[in-house]
């Protein structure tokens, strides 16, 4: 079979439009919070990661609105007496409310007001309820106990439920909520729709979904990038591992192009061992370990265990929630640039792959991110370009995001196998979508720095993030893709269409590909997994250099083929066609050709030889 994709018809009557939530459970045994030093030490994430320095200065996320599409959340949990928090439903058909059945007695999800109260159903700790507290919660539990402390107490919090809680605790999957005639009435691509129309700066998204091919989805996710929100979602907590290399995976809401994949990690800086294992598409490491976690839905009394990735990605939102209240005049896309740039034990100033693809570019390093400036970087998703960058690389995915025009209406393509367990990955026609809105940020940066080069005032006002009212939805707004022929029948790659007299095996081998597919993600859906399993989630350079592949200008290569990199991710090259010489973009364009594993020119120490993990 020839690498690349094949190109295949589906219906939704085949697969379902069914969208299933799985939320986070405690990953190991947990220890109960028995005495003030065990309380103390299971705070490390706020005590040894720069926080307290931050409140100090009045750095506590004041003003910056997070989203958190989650579980319901208990809204009188202790640790919330002093928090800005809203609670809120997105249903369908603007239903006022709707119900689902549940081992503790009917659930009620209303759109006005989600949240719980404290013993309703029986029920005092939910995974909503942790992954807000990571991020504004005050330290209180119930009865006087200890219970969990927020990285950032001060930002405003939107807390959206998709499914009314089982009430069985984090491991527990939401109850699908439905209508008086029995019709799913939420789910968490309804509510991440509606949540996009707002200006929140970040969305905390601590679940894993499969959910079926549909072009909402990922028009729903283009259009947040393009506002330059900032998505935060955490990989599965198991050690299957992911892709082999940093491509993305535009149908799976765990590594959407241009959404931070978190992992999870100890104090000493080591991957937790319920997530340790490489994945080509984890970006960025937060604590997720050895803190207070509530195990049972009925649970009062915090305890010490593993918060898993579900909650690594909420405290990393609580992190950025900082640092946008420190650089007000960031754009997302520069926060996410300074991110990946100033890692712990990187004093580069350029991103670092680790190129065994497990710690993608690093731990997240507080103290740095709030005193680096990030507005002297570019305004472009630098996780957005790496992915399209580095699936133009490969055989198996090139021609994921370049222009679908020729695709027929309901295709969806599939890879060749792209990770060591042979799984695959799905896109719809409208993912060319994703290299659309990369070629706009690139464009658009041009744009600023030709004004800043003309002597021009107020360039940001060209910037991908301050254009993007202009560029949504509609054509003229956004540059129009150069025609490579990755999409082309005779193109490269080759994409193999059905045959066309062949509709209703079409349709059947489509919907039996896809149903494998969604399987598949369904069972790596367990980053938040269960109670056994796992709980959950360039300096300045102005002008910036020209990204031409060799120069020395902080491009990291990819890995030679068939190098794994655990967390770590490899860089792009360009799907679209690149001019000579490549323009100033703002993000390191890696070469084309496959290279050696990515240490950055110029520097002869790579971080992550030799094993070491811990990168402090």
């Amino acid at each position: 079979m020839v690498k690349g994709w094949s190109v295949k018809r589906y219906t939704r009557r085949l697969i379902g439009a069914a969208v299933t939530v799985v939320m986070a459970g405690t990953v190991c045994t947990p220890v109960a919070m028995a005495d003030d030093a065990d309380s103390s030490a299971s705070y490390w994430y706020v005590d040894n990661m720069g926080v307290r320095d931050a409140w100090k200065q009045d750095i506590t996320g004041k003003g910056v609105k997070v989203a958190v599409i989650d579980s319901q959340v208990v809204s009188d949990y202790p640790g919330f007496a002093d928090a800005n928090i809203s609670y809120k439903a997105v249903l369908k058909n603007g239903l006022a409310s709707c119900t689902a059945q549940t081992k503790r007695g009917t659930g009620i999800l209303k759109a006005s007001d989600s949240s719980l109260k404290a013993g309703e159903r029986g029920i005092y700790a939910t995974h909503g309820t942790e992954m807000v507290a990571r991020i504004v919660g005050n330290g209180a539990g119930y009865d006087g106990s200890p219970g969990i402390i927020g990285v950032a107490p001060g930002a405003e919090i939107t807390a959206y439920a998709d499914g009314v809680d089982s009430g069985l605790g984090g491991s527990a999957m939401d109850k699908k909520c439905k209508d008086d005639e029995g019709n799913i009435a939420a789910n968490s691509l309804l509510t991440l729709s509606e949540v996009i129309r707002h200006d929140y700066r970040i969305i905390n998204m601590s679940f894993g979904t499969t959910i079926d091919i549909t072009a909402d989805f990922v028009a729903a996710y283009v259009s947040a990038l393009r506002k330059g929100i900032i998505l935060v979602s955490g990989r599965d907590n198991d050690t299957d591992p992911g892709t082999n290399d940093f491509v993305g995976m535009p149908l799976n809401n765990s590594y959407f192009p241009g959404e931070i994949t978190v992992n999870s990690i100890n104090p000493d800086g080591s991957l937790s061992s319920t997530s340790d294992v490489m994945d080509g598409n984890v970006a960025i490491l937060s604590p997720g370990t050895n803190m207070p976690v509530y195990p049972w839905g009925d649970s009062k009394d915090a305890e010490v265990g593993d918060g898993g990735t579900s909650s690594a990605t909420a405290i990393l939102s609580g992190y950025l929630a900082l640092v946008l209240q420190k650089w007000p005049k960031a754009t997302g896309n520069q926060v996410l640039q300074s991110l990946i740039r100033n890692t712990k034990g990187n004093e580069s100033g350029e991103p670092r792959l680790d190129p065994e693809h497990k710690r993608g570019f690093g731990e997240v390093d507080v103290a740095k991110l709030l005193s680096v400036d990030p507005t002297q970087y570019p305004d472009i998703n630098p996780l957005l370009a790496w992915a399209y960058e580095t699936s133009e690389k490969h055989e198996e995915t090139r021609g994921m995001y370049t222009d679908h025009s020729d695709w027929k209406d309901g295709a969806y393509g599939e890879s060749d196998p792209f990770s060591p367990d042979g799984e695959k990955i799905s896109v719809t026609k409208n993912t060319d979508l994703v290299g659309r809105e990369y070629e706009r940020q690139q464009a658009a940066w041009k744009k600023v720095e030709r004004c800043k080069a003309d002597g021009g005032s107020d360039c940001m006002k060209y910037s991908a993030t301050n254009t993007a009212d202009k560029a949504d939805g509609k054509d003229g707004g956004r540059t129009v893709l150069p025609d490579t022929g990755g999409s082309k029948l005779l193109g490269v790659p080759l994409w193999v269409w059905l045959a066309a007299g062949g509709v209703g095996v079409a349709v059947v081998v489509g919907g039996i590909v896809l149903a494998v597919v969604l399987s598949k993600r369904g069972r790596r859906r367990s980053r938040h997994g269960g109670h056994a399993s796992g709980r959950g989630p360039l300096p300045p350079a102005n002008p910036y250099p020209p990204q031409v592949p060799g120069a020395n200008n902080g491009m990291v290569p990819p890995p030679a083929a068939g190098q794994y990199a655990p967390q770590q991710q490899a860089p792009h090259s360009s799907a679209f066609p690149r001019q000579t010489p490549y323009p100033a973009v703002p993000y390191p364009v890696p070469p084309q050709q496959a290279a050696q594993p990515p240490v950055m020119p110029g520097n002869t120490q790579n971080p992550y030889t030799n094993n070491n993990r811990n990168n402090r």
